[in-house]
C-alpha cells in the first residue's frame, strides 16, 4: 500500500516539474520585433538583418511603395490583390528575398497573402 502511495506521489511530483519547466519556456519566448515582414519562422535572421540596410530589390511591384507603413490588417481585398499578383508570379525561390526587400521599403504584406508567401518558403525548404 505504502509503495502505491509513494508511487503516486513522486508521479505528481514529476508531472509538476515538468509543468513547470514548460510554462517557463513558454513565458520566455521573444517576440518579433514590431518591424517583422512575419516571416521570422522562416528567415535567416542575420540575412534579413543585412539587408535592411542595403539596396531594395523590386519585383516590378513599385506600386506597392504606396503601403509604406499600412498595417497588415487595415488591407481591402483589391489591394491584397495587388501584392498576391506580385506573389504568384515570381520564381519561389525569389519569395525570401521580395519579404526581405518588402521590409527594407517598410511594407507589411496583407495578412493572407503574408501566410501564402510563408507557406511557400516552408513548402521550399522542406
Amino acid at each position: 500500500m505504502w509503495i502505491l502511495i509513494l508511487s503516486i506521489t513522486a508521479a505528481l511530483i514529476v508531472a509538476l516539474v515538468v509543468n513547470k519547466l514548460t510554462y517557463t519556456k513558454e513565458e520566455s519566448k521573444e517576440t518579433p520585433p514590431a518591424d517583422c515582414c512575419g516571416a521570422h519562422e522562416v528567415c535567416d535572421k542575420e540575412s534579413l538583418i543585412a539587408h535592411t540596410h542595403g539596396e531594395i530589390i523590386y519585383f516590378n511591384d513599385e506600386e506597392l511603395d504606396q503601403y509604406k507603413g499600412k498595417a497588415p490588417d487595415q488591407y481591402t481585398p483589391d489591394e491584397a490583390a495587388q501584392f498576391r499578383e506580385v506573389l504568384l508570379t515570381m520564381h519561389s525561390h525569389e519569395v525570401n528575398t521580395w519579404l526581405r526587400s518588402m521590409m527594407a521599403r517598410g511594407i507589411k504584406l496583407p495578412l493572407d497573402v503574408r501566410e501564402e508567401a510563408l507557406t511557400i518558403l516552408k513548402r521550399q525548404r522542406a
